[in-house]
C-alpha cells in the first residue's frame, strides 16, 4: 500500500549503486534529495563551508575557482581519521539539516520522496519516526573495489574510502530493506521496483491518468 508523504532513506556502501537506485525512483515519480549533492554545494565557490575548510586544512585544498578541490581534500582526509572527523564536523550538520527539511517538505506536500544519505548510520541516525524506512544497497568488497577502480581511483584510494565507512554488512543489519547489488542492472531495477511499489505504489508511468 502506498503512503502519501513518505520519505525513504537510501544508504549503503560506497559504489553499491545508490545513485542508480535514486535514478530509478526519480523516473518512477519520486522526488530525490542527495546528501552528496549538498556536500558538493558546500564546497563549491561561494559554498558555506569553503572558508572554514580553508582555515582548517590550509590553502593546499583550494581550487582555482575559489572553491575546494575535492580530489585534494579526499587525498588528505581519507588517509587521516582525525582529518576526516574534522571535515565531517564542519559539513555534516548542514547536510543533515538540509535532508531534514527535504523530508518535512515531502510529508507536508504528500509526495513520494527518497533521500540518499551514504553516511546515515555513521552520523548516528537510525530508522524511526523521522526516517521510517531505510533501504541499504550492498555489494561484495571485490565489487566495490572494481567499481571504484573504474572511476579512476587507485587501489589504495579505493581501500581507504571503503575503510572510512562502516562495513556494509553492519549498515544492512540496521536497515529495514536491503538490496544486494552484485548482479546486472536489470536485476537491480527489478528489486528496486518491488521496494518502490511497496512504499509508494505503482510507478507514475504505470498509473492511470
Amino acid at each position: 500500500m502506498s503512503r502519501r508523504g513518505f520519505c525513504l532513506v537510501v544508504t549503503g556502501g560506497i559504489a553499491c549503486g545508490k545513485s542508480t537506485v535514486c535514478g530509478f525512483f526519480r523516473r518512477w515519480g519520486a522526488e530525490i534529495w542527495d546528501a552528496d549533492d549538498e556536500a558538493h554545494a558546500l564546497l563549491a565557490p561561494g559554498g558555506a563551508a569553503v572558508k572554514k575548510l580553508l582555515r582548517t586544512f590550509g590553502s593546499r585544498i583550494a581550487s582555482g575557482d575559489g572553491g575546494i578541490d575535492r580530489r585534494r581534500l579526499g587525498e588528505l582526509v581519507f588517509a587521516d581519521e582525525a582529518a576526516l572527523a574534522r571535515l565531517n564536523a564542519i559539513t555534516h550538520p548542514a547536510i543533515l539539516e538540509a535532508g531534514r527539511r527535504f523530508a518535512v517538505s515531502v510529508r507536508r506536500r504528500g509526495v513520494p520522496g527518497a533521500a540518499a544519505i551514504p553516511l546515515f548510520f555513521e552520523c548516528g541516525m537510525a530508522p524511526g519516526r523521522a526516517w521510517p524506512a531505510v533501504l541499504c544497497l550492498s555489494a561484495t568488497r571485490e565489487t566495490m573495489i572494481r567499481r571504484l577502480l573504474g572511476r579512476g581511483l587507485t587501489e589504495d584510494e579505493a581501500l581507504a574510502r571503503i575503510a572510512s565507512q562502516w562495513p556494509v554488512s553492519e549498515k544492512a543489519a540496521l536497515s529495514t530493506d536491503v538490496i544486494e547489488n552484485d548482479g546486472t542492472l536489470a536485476d537491480l531495477e527489478s528489486r528496486c521496483l518491488d521496494v518502490f511499489v511497496r512504499y509508494f505504489g505503482p510507478p507514475a508511468s504505470n498509473r492511470p491518468d
